[in-house]
């Protein structure tokens, strides 16, 4: 793996509470910064309707759940 330096500007109070937790796991800010970069590109060549019909499913199944719920205590 080729490594560049780059320069970038982020916010002091942001950059002071990231390495205080990063500290806890022993991790540096290059190699948190990598991993949601790394993450970044990984994501964008994916197709965002996947996510879409997951959510959509999701949503089907709790108001199928609540259709149940709403019968159920109706007849109470």
């Amino acid at each position: 793996m080729k490594k560049i330096r780059v320069n970038i500007t982020v916010d002091k109070d942001l950059l002071n509470r990231a390495k205080t937790k990063l500290q806890l796991f022993g991790g540096k800010l290059s190699t948190l910064f990598n991993a949601f970069l790394s993450d970044f590109v990984n994501t964008l060549g994916k197709d965002a309707s996947s996510g879409y019909k997951i959510l959509q499913k999701k949503m089907d199944d709790l108001e199928q759940r609540l259709i149940k719920l709403e019968n159920k205590y109706s007849r109470l």
